[in-house]
């Protein structure tokens, strides 16, 4: 089953399903009308998200004057969201509470107009690079500016189709000339810009010496013309859809914006607060305009600010500028302010939140605005338990996970600090397994696998297909051997084919009796040594059967990836020998701490005569498939000669795999452009 969109209606809408409220929080927390809601970030100086902030850490003013906050709401967003915020509720409190929202809508724009012809790489690099960062479930779409008439913008979790829109980006800006290149470390600017000091020429408006003008009608529905420039095109998509519910994430990358004046700037950014929606820009290097005058990046770093969101120049390495970026995307407050009589005038009100702790950087929208006809943007607190994500149906059922962690509970503040992000990054890969096994069991691989012994060798090319068989609940990875040492042994499409398709009975007990042959040829027997094998460890139904641990990092393909170790505890174990001997499993898996993407595993077995058997698998990124899929898999140890002997023997073996295919039903969702 493919990842939907089915519920979003609208733009980038819909509060996402979540789990159910086990205890009801006081009303004052639980009831959004008690109170204005407005979204804030809290981030310390290595922009991560601040932890442990209640309402008396808040210090809001609205038009000048103090305004108390009621209640705080930590909100958990994107992958592991569900799991982090349930294991949060033992600190709850009657002003404070946990919620989470499992996927995101993510809107990515790329102004063409900034971007030199022929240079169009910068952006589309980065723009892939953000959404490898990106949940499987996470909603994306991608819009091109100028807005080609008669467009719709597609909101999906299917990423080759977000992949196969960037790669429309054609630069529409003059050829790039000779010029330097600035250093995004010299230019980063994400919250470190005082919001009231003009960052432009000295000619420029600040927002001090300008006030913005009111939220502007959205255009009209009959215009003949799509909207054009990046002002023009942002503020038409915003307004045109801001009655979607929940919160919108905009992230912009542009080279800047034409000399423009203050007031269109704020007509923008006032669109984006009235919807919702936060705007986080990237300045691309070098860009003109038709005139060849440079382009004012100073401008996204205004509009982005005034929402709440970040400006980065993206210079010599971008990857660094999105790992500042995207962890403000992963968590947020919602705090509750006292409600006043001038709230519900549906204007604008100059809004300023400070945070009382030292060294933390606070990003808000610069005016509250409240409109009677908005639905509540704010997820409900979460269950009580931890929680994931059915493969099924995409619902969030409770699952008891205990501790994760075999670290002493000692009470220090460090080890519940360790504790949780163990839950978080194990929460993470959860989810990613969750959409890796949908997204995953529409592919075909094709399979290299040389295996040896001292007595013997064999190689064999086989399919992996990753099949749900009708009634079953865990996904099943397996090889379909297709030639043995250079003999073909079966027909190969025609049966992958009627694997996928044909549900009958005829067609899953064919299913087992490939898996049994194909154990039967395989030196090393049975059907454990397939790449996708460890990842059931990760299943949510399987979390519980084991001990994780954080245990450092590693860089894969320039991802900084978390280790983390596991061990299985519970009995029966996952891999049982015919006499009905237990085999616990342990290993690690290396995943991307953003999107919970498993990008390296390994996993080991040791039998009760003490052999040790020891699979190791290698991931790479496949950009055609937006995934991160296997490319090598090592096997080695000893394994016993057969099934009822104790002589054991060495192998070494290792598998290639290559030639992905697809078999897929496409799932989107359509934007509104007004025209």
């Amino acid at each position: 089953m493919r990842g939907s969109s089915s519920g979003f209606r609208l733009w980038l809408g819909g509060i996402l399903a979540l789990a159910a409220i086990s205890a009801a929080p006081p009303p004052s927390a639980q009831d959004p009308s008690a109170a204005t809601p407005v979204d804030v970030v809290v981030v310390d100086r290595d922009g991560k998200p601040v932890d442990g902030l209640g309402p008396e850490s808040f210090a809001v003013t609205v038009d000048g004057k103090p305004r108390r906050v009621l209640w705080v709401r930590h909100v958990s967003r994107g992958p592991g969201s569900i799991v982090e915020a349930a294991r949060r509720q033992a600190a709850r409190t009657d002003t404070l509470v946990f919620a989470a929202e499992p996927a995101r809508s993510v809107l990515v724009v790329i102004d063409q107009l900034s971007i030199p012809r022929g240079a169009e790489r910068a952006a589309t690099q980065a723009a892939a690079g953000l959404v490898d960062r990106l949940g499987l479930d996470d909603r994306i779409g991608v819009l091109r500016v100028p807005i080609p008439r008669d467009s719709q913008i597609t909101l999906t979790t299917e990423r080759p189709e977000v992949r196969a829109e960037l790669k429309q980006v054609v630069g529409q800006a003059p050829p790039e000339r000779a010029r330097p290149t600035p250093d995004a470390a010299d230019t980063q600017t994400a919250g470190g810009v005082d919001p009231g000091r003009s960052t432009g020429d000295p000619e420029r408006v600040t927002v001090a010496e300008r006030p913005p003008a009111e939220a502007p009608p959205p255009p009209k529905a009959g215009d003949d013309a799509a909207p054009s420039g990046l002002l023009q095109s942002l503020q038409s998509v915003l307004m045109s859809n801001r009655s979607a519910p929940g919160r919108k994430v905009v992230v912009v990358f542009s080279a800047g914006i034409p000399t423009a004046g203050a007031s269109a700037i704020d007509d923008v950014a006032l669109a984006a607060v009235s919807s919702h929606a936060v705007v986080h820009a990237f300045g691309l290097p070098g860009g003109r305009d038709e005139q060849d005058h440079a382009l004012d990046t100073n401008a996204l770093d205004r509009l982005a600010r005034a929402t709440g969101g970040t400006f980065s120049a993206l210079g010599r390495n971008a990857e660094k500028a999105l790992d500042r970026a995207v962890p403000e995307l992963s968590m947020s407050y919602v705090i509750g302010l006292e409600p006043a009589p001038s709230d519900a005038d549906g204007r604008r009100h100059p809004l300023k939140v400070a945070a009382a702790r030292a060294l933390v950087s606070v990003r808000a929208p610069s005016w509250l605005i409240v409109r009677p006809d908005a639905d509540d943007v704010v997820p409900p607190p979460e269950a009580a338990k931890p929680a994931a994500l059915d493969t099924e149906t995409g619902r969030a059922t409770v699952v008891d996970i205990g501790r994760t962690s075999d670290t002493p509970d000692t009470g220090h503040v460090d080890s519940a600090a360790r504790e949780l992000d163990t839950q978080r990054v194990l929460g993470r890969a959860v989810d990613y397994v969750t959409g890796y096994q949908r997204e995953y069991s529409m592919l075909v691989a094709e399979e290299h696998f040389f295996q040896r012994t001292k007595t013997d060798q064999r190689t064999l090319k086989s399919d992996l297909l990753l099949v749900r068989p009708p009634g079953q609940d865990s996904w099943v990875s397996f090889r379909d051997v297709f030639e043995v040492d250079g003999r073909p042994v079966r027909d190969r499409e025609e049966r992958v084919k009627k694997l996928f398709l044909d549900g009958s009975p005829e067609a899953q007990a064919q299913l087992a009796a490939i898996k049994a042959e194909s154990a039967r040829l395989n030196l090393g027997g049975g059907n454990i040594n397939v790449p996708l094998f460890s990842l059931k460890f990760l299943e949510a139904a399987n979390v519980p059967r084991c001990r994780f641990t954080l245990s450092g990092t590693k860089d894969v393909s320039g991802v900084n990836a978390q280790r983390i170790t596991f061990r299985e505890v519970a009995k029966p174990t996952l891999v049982r020998l015919e006499q009905s001997h237990d085999i616990a499993a342990s290993g690690w898996f290396l995943v991307d701490p953003a999107s919970g993407a498993v990008v390296g595993s390994m996993l080991q077995f040791v039998y009760p005569n003490g052999d040790v058997i020891e699979f190791t698998v290698r991931y790479d990124r496949d950009a055609s498939l937006g995934l991160w899929v296997p490319v090598e898999m090592t096997e080695t140890g000893s394994i016993r000669g057969g099934a009822t002997s104790d002589r054991s023997v060495a192998l070494d073996a290792r598998a290639e795999y290559s030639r992905f295919r697809r078999f897929q039903v496409k799932a989107e969702t359509e934007i509104k452009i007004v025209k």
